[in-house]
């Protein structure tokens, strides 16, 4: 399944690479920020999932130029997933400070939000595993393609050697 390139864009859109506010700085965030930060983070963490579905098919059909593309948009998309993570203080400090005092409602939705995410993560990180694996399989192959290729090709000049070394000489 191909991602959408609108996606992508929207993406390249909220990261903000501009060298003067490439660090966020001192703020704490209110429960309406805090959740909807959750929600960018799930967004872009389904997106990750899906974009690791498509990279193990460019594997599995030895893609390679499109994978790479796929790779540089999936960069774009981690890239974005870390900036929401990045402040100061860190996001987690500021969960946990400000988990207390929320409502059950807002509380509940970012806790699922959270979990959605991790789970989102926890399958990503378990698909580039078996793509990694699948990529290793696929080096293991052409190796041993390459290494018959070498070995008939080394044969073959074994014996157009012999077939030199073997003629009659007739000078003698």
């Amino acid at each position: 399944m191909r991602i959408p390139k609108h996606s992508i864009e929207l993406i390249y859109l909220t990261i903000d690479r501009a060298p003067e506010r490439q660090f966020m700085t001192t703020k704490l965030y209110s429960a309406d920020e805090m959740q909807s930060i959750f929600q960018h983070r799930f967004e872009y963490s389904r997106l990750l999932t899906e974009l690791t579905d498509e990279q193990s098919t460019f594997i599995s059909s030895e893609d390679y130029s499109g994978l790479i593309e796929l790779l540089m948009r999936k960069q774009t998309v981690i890239e974005a997933l870390h900036q929401y993570s990045n402040g100061e203080p860190p996001l987690q400090q500021q969960w946990c400070d400000l988990r207390d005092s929320l409502n059950s409602q807002i509380r509940s939705k970012c806790e699922q939000l959270l979990d959605a995410t991790e789970q989102n993560l926890a399958e990503v990180m378990q698909k580039e595993a078996a793509c990694t694996q699948q990529m290793q399989s696929q080096r293991d192959h052409t190796r041993a393609q390459l290494e018959l290729v070498s070995g008939g090709i080394a044969v073959q000049d074994a014996y157009h050697d012999d077939d030199q070394s073997s003629q009659f000489d007739s000078n003698f």
